[in-house]
């Protein structure tokens, strides 16, 4: 009985084709290593990510115009640093996205109060001055008034030189934190006779003094006395909260 012949493959050809392939693929992998290497990388698109407090154009705006009409050879670093001069950005991560798009995540400053003065200006949790272009009115967070306003004290991009304003931030950054029903009820926060802190809520409004100490523990007592009036009355329902002396809480009723 004859046998069948066996056809075998050409193992040559094989290897050899993937051996092309894989050169190809290592090359175009190796050129973009290498431009990565370098910095520069052809873009023609620019696509930014993160943006909640401000409109994305303003900080396409920011960043000019990279791309014209054709590709260029961009460093990511320099787009970076360009990105973290805006104020309002605290951080940058710059991506390459093949064939010819950039990938900007931001994250952005969030204001935390604003300091009455000439100009207006938004401070974030940091202290960090933001500068007002036309945004004021799309946050409800409290007004420092009181303090002093000299514009050289509120570099803008820079943290505020004034010691009140940043101990003020400080302890706001805590509010926000640990009392978030009181920091998003407060309406202001004013200076008064030098140095004694006082708090207004949006409510009616009812003032809080703290005196000038206002440490932490003057408001987990206010916390205390606002748990135990709960389900009676509202924080509101008084006049004023004198929280001056130690341990206590001097209030008046509205009449």
């Amino acid at each position: 009985m004859p046998r069948k012949k066996k056809y075998s493959f050409p193992m040559i050809s094989v290897f050899g084709t993937i051996g092309v392939i894989g050169s190809i693929i290592g090359i175009i992998w190796c050129s973009f290593l290498w431009a990565k290497a370098c910095g520069t990388l052809a873009i023609d698109e620019i696509v930014i990510r993160g943006a909640t407090i401000l409109n994305i154009d303003q900080y396409q705006r920011h960043i000019g115009d990279l791309t014209n009409n054709k590709p260029i050879q961009t460093n990511l670093l320099d787009i970076q640093r360009i990105v973290e001069e805006h104020p309002y950005i605290k951080a940058a991560r710059v991506s390459h996205q093949y064939p010819s798009i950039i990938v900007i995540e931001i994250s952005e400053r969030k204001p935390i109060a604003i300091l009455n003065g000439e100009p207006m200006v938004m401070l974030d949790s940091d202290g960090v001055v933001l500068p007002d272009i036309g945004n004021l009115i799309d946050f409800s967070i409290p007004i420092l008034t009181n303090y002093n306003p000299a514009p050289e004290l509120y570099p803008i991009g820079n943290r505020a030189l004034s010691v009140k304003v940043m101990e003020s931030i400080s302890w706001l950054k805590i509010l926000r934190r640990n009392y978030q029903e009181l920091y998003y009820n407060l309406s202001e926060m004013t200076m008064e006779n030098g140095n004694e802190i006082v708090l207004i809520l949006a409510d009616y409004p009812t003032r809080v003094a703290l005196g000038n100490s206002h440490s932490w523990s003057k408001i987990e007592i206010l916390k205390k006395f606002q748990q135990k009036i709960k389900g009676k009355k509202l924080l509101s329902d008084f006049t004023y909260l004198d929280m001056r002396y130690k341990n206590q809480v001097i209030v008046k009723e509205r009449i």
